[in-house]
C-alpha cells in the first residue's frame, strides 16, 4: 500500500523526525512512503538513505495553488492514505469527500496551543518595532483576552473533524479535550491515538559523559523558551563551575539569546548551531534540559533518554507527564514557569551522581513504550480500519 505525508520542510523539527523514524518500520510492514515537501534540504538528510520518495511542492503546503499538482501526484503514484501532520490544507478535504484517497489529520501538539503562540508573540520582550507593538496591544491583545484565539482553533478542529477519515492525537487526554469542546462522544469517534515513534540512538556508556547540560531544538520564543533555561543557568552556574551548557539548534531567536548570554555575562554557554546528528551530543551529555512552554510530545526527551541522558522539563503539557514520571524515577519535571524550582532541580541533578545514573537507566527503559515499531503498528491498525 502507498501512503503519504506532507510537511513544509524536511528535515527540520519534531514532526519531520516522526516521519523519519516511521519510514523504515512502515517499509518493513510493506508500505511505500511518499513525502510531499515544500523545502527539501538534501544536504541535511541522514547519511543512510531513508525509504522515502520525495515529491517537491511548488508552493507552501497550505496554498490551494498546490491542489492540481498534489491531485495529479496522488493519482499517478496510486497513493491511498494521505497523512497531514500539524497542517491541514483545504484541498485535502475535497480529496477525501470525492473519494480520491483516505485522509488522516495528525495533531502534533497539545490542543489549543494557538492561544500560547499568540500570547508569546504579544509578550515577546525583544519586539521593538513600534508598528508591531501597536498592532499587538490594540488588536491582538484584546482578541486574546476575549478568547478569540481559543474559539478560532475550536472552529478549525470542528471543520477538520468533519472532513477527515481519522483525527489523530498524541495522547488520549488530547483527544478527549477536543471531543469535549466539540460536544462529541470520544468513544467510537474519529479520534485515534498515534504515539510519536523514537528510533533508539547509540550513546556513550554511562560514566563516560561530559559534565554538560544540553538543549536540543528550534530557537523560538513562544514555544521553546530557551530564555527560561538561560535564566535557570544564571542561578546554578556559580555552584557548578565545571559544567557547561550547550545549545544545539538554530532559529529566529538565536541572536537575542546570544545577547542575553553577553548582557548577563553567563559563563560556559556554547551555541553549537543546527545538527543533523543530535545523538552525537545526547551521547556525551549528562543532562538534557527542555525549557518549553508548549509541547505536544517532546521528541527530544525520548531521544535523550534513548542515549542515556537524565532529563528535566517544565510541566507544560500532558506530553511531558506521559514521558516523565512525577517522582524523579525516569526524569524530572517542575511547575511550569517556576524558574527557581527548575534551577533547584537542575542543580540537584548536577550534584547527585547516583540520582543521575538511576534516572538515566530508567529513562532508557522508558523509551520502549515509544518504539518506532510499536508506533508503526498503531499506524498499520488505523490504516486497516479506514481503508
Amino acid at each position: 500500500m502507498k501512503i503519504s505525508f506532507i510537511v513544509k520542510e524536511f528535515p527540520a523539527g519534531g514532526i519531520e523526525r516522526v516521519v523519519m523514524n516511521l519510514a523504515r518500520p512502515m517499509a518493513a510492514l510493506g508500505y511505500r512512503l511518499y513525502l510531499f515537501v515544500y523545502k527539501l534540504e538534501r544536504e541535511k538528510l541522514p547519511s543512510d538513505s531513508l525509504p522515502i520518495e520525495y515529491i517537491q511542492l511548488p508552493y507552501k503546503p497550505h496554498s490551494n495553488l498546490n491542489k492540481a499538482f498534489v491531485e495529479e501526484a496522488i493519482c499517478k503514484n496510486g497513493i491511498e492514505i494521505f497523512f497531514s501532520p500539524a497542517r491541514f490544507p483545504a484541498y485535502l478535504a475535497e480529496f477525501k469527500n470525492r473519494g480520491l484517497c483516505k485522509v488522516v489529520f495528525a495533531l502534533h501538539s497539545r490542543p489549543f496551543y494557538e492561544e500560547k503562540e499568540k500570547a508569546g508573540a504579544i509578550l515577546h520582550p525583544k519586539r521593538n518595532n513600534i508598528f508591531y507593538k501597536i498592532k499587538c496591544w490594540l488588536i491582538d491583545a484584546p482578541k486574546l483576552k476575549s478568547g478569540y484565539y481559543y474559539r478560532k482553533p475550536r472552529k478549525r478542529y470542528r471543520w477538520i473533524y468533519d472532513n477527515v477519515d481519522a483525527f489523530a492525537v498524541l495522547f488520549d487526554d488530547y483527544g478527549k479535550a477536543i471531543a469535549q469542546e466539540l460536544g462529541i462522544e470520544y468513544s467510537g469517534s474519529k479520534f485515534v491515538t498515534l504515539k510519536n515513534p523514537i528510533s533508539p540512538m547509540s550513546g556513550m556508556p554511562v560514566g563516560k559523559r561530559e559534565k554538560c547540560v544540553l538543549f536540543v531544538g528550534r530557537l523560538s520564543y513562544w514555544d521553546k523558551r530557551v530564555d527560561r533555561l538561560l535564566a535557570a543557568w544564571e542561578l546554578v552556574q556559580d555552584k557548578h563551575s565545571d559544567w557547561t551548557l550547550k545549545i544545539v539548534g538554530d532559529g529566529e531567536e538565536g541572536a537575542s539569546l546570544r545577547k542575553i548570554v553577553a548582557d548577563k555575562n553567563l559563563q560556559r554557554v556554547l551555541f553549537v548551531g543546527f545538527s543533523s546528528a543530535p545523538e552525537e551530543y545526547y551521547g556525551k551529555a549528562e543532562i538534557l534540559a527542555l525549557s518549553s512552554d508548549v509541547e505536544g510530545c517532546p521528541m527530544v526527551l525520548l531521544e535523550a533518554q534513548s542515549c542515556g541522558c537524565a532529563t528535566i522539563a517544565f510541566d507544560c503539557s500532558s506530553g511531558v507527564r506521559e514521558i516523565l514520571s512525577p517522582n524523579w524515577e525516569n526524569g524530572v519535571y517542575v511547575p511550569n514557569d517556576d524558574i527557581a524550582a527548575y534551577a533547584e532541580a537542575l542543580s540537584q541533578l548536577m550534584s547527585d551522581n547516583g540520582l543521575r545514573r538511576t534516572i538515566q537507566a530508567n529513562g532508557y527503559e522508558n523509551i520502549k513504550r515509544f518504539s518506532a515499531e510499536s508506533s508503526a503498528e498503531q499506524y498499520h491498525k488505523l490504516i486497516e480500519r479506514i481503508r
